[in-house]
């Protein structure tokens, strides 16, 4: 992003932002003062940089698999300075001073400033030394033709010549094929399959290779897929692949060159002696990939030895690199001004983060027609038979419109259903870092023929906010990410774990990995439903209404189980139980016909189909089931709610939070009920039992609002809604749903009025003295007749963010509690 202010980078200007090259940077001046902190460094293809203030990183493509530098946890990346990544030594001749930029304590006077673009694809490292008269610079950046690339610029400001002598390069390079736990647990024993080389000495091309694969079975294991590294613009320059030049150099010995190592860690250094006059800079780069075959290195091999100016290409590339991810960025409104440059920098970093997680669309409103093929054959290959010469009369790109006026007027609501969970997005990445080790990240986004592939992974209560962001650029999809969304909820009423163009997934117990576990998300699921919904009505006012009584959604069947209520009060730490025998038959289903054996069949051998309706009121029922006056909602899912910091509140914790959202999920559902023509509704047997035991418990407490709450009282109610979900539960659980009846939509409205009035009472009740609300509690379930306990936690943000969105408090109450956060 360019128009920025042009200053000079090495000034004594404070933080902000710098023109370099036509873009924009926000610069940190005196880095070293600061902790170190990493750094993310985005592309707009599939690299992938960790990288610390301190200089050393991780990268790579694609996932951790495939490093150019080894993958580390945070801490080790930032103590790898000097040992991993980048080294630059300088000796000035005539003297016996060292300097390397950005590895130990800077001597007094040395400053040291970081910059990063405001595009988020290039990071800057600036040393200047004022009694040598010298600046370093070393910039990241990246190209998808080329790979990984590291621009050295040393200058002189001094009015007399420098003479120095230099080492320049990358060390502990990995070659392709090594899988992060193999080295990270075996380092020694990978060292010893590791082959460097430099394989063209004039171009300075070195390939970094394994000799085998690292296997132990006697069989022939060729490994033809390599890491390469070249250099250009330092042409007096030699190379080297072993580390101990670097160490000798260190030492003032004479250096040992050389063009092939084996059996210890990949490096590549250049050394040269360079002579910079008064106000001269000299620039260089290094260029490295990973994943490169045999005919890939011969290519660039030709290359370059046939180009007149490889730097040019490389520069072109990554200008092209950086002008393709903000077009990509601009289609998902990146690109606004403001007078305040910070906020400017800020939204587009906030854009870019949530397209990668959740992607982008590849067009605004047409699709793919063959792709849209490939997605009906992963999902059910029973439809797409069916409508095979329905699709192939379609066009090669077809408006999404006419794609659902044709899946409507084809009468069958399976192809309705999934034309509307099709989401063409890309540019989506299974997400991680490495402050957390086990989200492994994956970024898969072009195919081998350079296509973007059209695909979205994310883990459940993630993507949906990204999509909600996302659809403030593209709302005509808000229909279709609320079909994705209520499609993955379960009969029971909460969400897998993971969203995928593929379907759904969850989690497996492992015993052998602790971080394994499973249970059901229940957090953030109210609020984003309703700020999905919200969008909807305030951008595509009216479709919304339509969809109430169209038979066009699905359930997710999750192989869990919730158990009895009777044991749920026991043990309420231990609530789920993994049904092995219902996850083979969704496998079984899988294998037959596609991800959609993930969802609910009927007994017709089809998935079964519900209203939006009910796909709405079932998460309303599930939560309210576990209601507890003058408390909130019972956690008792095995899954903490809204951060990991309340893991220690699972079963014994309440939440004031949900029931915040809870109270406007409610009050909205039943006003976009009242807005519709529907009258009446078709519902499945067991819901619509359900849904009349709930509102009857509500009705036949509403002596006790208002009044104080005793521990039986609440006890009680507890019971009477507990037993009722069981009995509902244990119906589906059993057999699935065995058929549809008519619910009067009045009858939705009314139960909606009935738990408000309870909500508003405990919401109520849960003002502090202070003018916070309460955000969670504890639960206690003392033996009869005691009843139940509720202790109060301490204030927490969440909980007021929450209650100001409830739709309770007034203009004045909300000011009041925003008065008491400022106290």
């Amino acid at each position: 992003m360019s128009g920025t202010s042009t200053e000079p980078m090495s000034g004594a200007a404070q933080e902000g932002f710098v023109e370099i090259d036509g873009h924009g940077f926000y610069a940190i001046r005196n880095v070293d003062r600061l902790g170190p902190f990493l750094m993310s460094i985005t592309s707009d293809a599939d690299h992938w940089m960790f990288i610390s203030s301190r200089g050393s990183l991780t990268a790579g493509r694609g996932d951790a698999a495939s490093a150019l530098f080894p993958y580390e946890t945070d801490d080790r990346i930032h103590d790898a300075s000097g040992v991993i990544g980048p080294v630059t030594v300088v000796r000035r001749t005539g003297g016996g001073a060292r300097w390397e930029p950005f590895w130990d304590v800077p001597r007094a006077g040395v400053r040291r400033n970081l910059y990063k673009s405001v595009v988020g694809n290039q990071v800057l490292f600036e040393e200047v030394h004022p009694e040598w008269a010298l600046t370093f610079r070393a910039r990241w950046s990246n190209s998808d033709r080329f790979g990984f690339i590291r621009t050295v610029t040393i200058s002189n400001a001094s009015s007399e010549p420098a003479v120095l002598d230099i080492v320049d390069g990358l060390v502990n390079l990995l070659p392709f094929g090594l899988e992060p736990p193999l080295y990270q647990r075996m380092s020694n024993l990978t060292n010893a399959y590791k082959r460097s080389e430099v394989i063209e000495p004039a171009t300075r091309l070195a390939v970094f290779s394994l000799e085998s694969g690292i296997v132990d079975r006697p069989e022939p294991a060729e490994m033809l897929t390599a890491t390469v590294a070249w250099s250009t613009g330092l042409e007096e320059a030699t190379l080297s692949v072993d580390r101990n030049t670097l160490e000798a150099f260190r030492r003032g010995a004479p250096p040992r060159w050389e063009t092939l190592t084996t059996g210890r860690p990949g490096a590549y250094l250049l050394s040269a002696m360079i002579t910079l006059a008064p106000g001269e800079t000299r620039t260089w780069e290094i260029v490295a990939d990973v994943g490169r075959d045999q005919p890939e290195v011969a290519a660039l091999r030709t290359f370059l030895e046939t180009s007149p100016d490889p730097a040019s290409a490389v520069a072109a590339s990554v200008r092209h690199g950086t002008e393709s991810l903000e077009a990509m960025m601009a289609r998902a409104d990146a690109l606004q001004r403001t007078g305040d440059r910070l906020a400017t920098a800020h939204h587009f970093a906030n854009v870019t983060y949530n397209v990668m997680r959740g992607g982008i669309f590849t067009a605004d409103s047409e699709i793919d027609t063959a792709d849209f093929v490939r997605f009906l054959d992963t999902r059910n290959r029973i439809v797409a038979d069916r409508h095979r010469e329905l699709l192939a009369a379609l066009p090669e790109n077809v408006a999404r419109t006419t794609l659902f006026e044709a899946a409507e007027h084809a009468e069958d609501p399976q192809l309705m259903r999934l034309a509307f969970e099709y989401l063409p997005l890309t540019f989506s990445r299974r997400h991680g870092d490495p402050s957390r080790p086990w989200n492994q990240f994956s970024i898969r986004v072009r195919n081998e023929d350079g296509r973007p592939i059209i695909s979205y992974e994310g883990n459940w209560r993630d993507i949906f906010q990204n999509w909600e962001a996302l659809c403030l650029s593209f709302p005509a999809y808000l229909p279709s990410v609320v079909s994705v969304f209520v499609n993955a909820s379960t009969p029971d009423g909460f969400n897998p774990y993971r969203i995928t163009r593929d379907g759904i997934d969850w989690e497996v117990t492992d015993p052998e990995d602790p971080w394994s576990h499973i249970g059901y998300w229940g957090d953030h699921q109210l609020v984003y439903l309703q700020r999905l919904l919200d969008a909807t009505h305030r951008y595509l006012p009216g479709v919304l209404e339509g969809m109430l009584d169209r038979r066009w959604f699905s359930y997710a069947d999750v192989p869990y189980r919730i158990v009895p209520y009777d044991e749920m009060l026991r043990d309420p730490k231990e609530t789920i139980r993994y049904d092995e025998s219902a996850a083979e038959r969704s496998a079984l289903r899988v294998e037959t016909v596609g991800a959609d054996g993930k969802l609910l069949w009927d007994q017709g051998g089809a998935v079964y189909l519900v209203t939006l309706m009910e796909k709405l009121l079932v998460p309303a029922l599930s939560k309210l089931s576990s209601f507890v006056p003058g408390g909130g909602i019972w956690m008792n899912t095995q899954r903490p709610e809204w951060n990991d910091a309340n893991n220690a509140l699972v079963g014994n914790g309440v939440s004031m939070v949900t029931l915040y959202h809870l109270r406007r999920y409610l009050a909205d559902l039943a006003d976009l009920i009242e807005r519709s023509d529907v009258s009446e509704v078709p519902m499945s047997i067991e819901v619509a039992d359900w849904l009349a035991g709930v509102g009857a418990i509500f009705r036949g407490n509403a002596e006790h609002l208002g009044g104080p709450i005793e521990d039986r009282y609440r006890k009680d109610l507890m019971d009477e809604l507990g037993w009722s979900f069981f009995a509902y539960r244990s119906r589906v659980y059993a057999s699935g749903f065995s058929g549809l009846t008519t619910v009067q939509a009045a009858a939705i409205v009314g139960l909606c009025g009935s738990a408000l009035q309870h909500v508003d009472d405990t919401i109520g009740r849960s003002r502090r003295g202070d003018g916070l609300y309460h955000s969670y509690s504890l639960v206690q379930f003392d033996p009869p007749p005691s009843g139940t306990r509720v202790e109060y936690l301490g204030e927490m943000l969440e909980g007021q963010v929450a209650v100001l969105g409830s739709g309770l408090l007034d203009g004045e109450e909300r000011l009041s509690v925003i008065d008491a956060l400022f106290a």
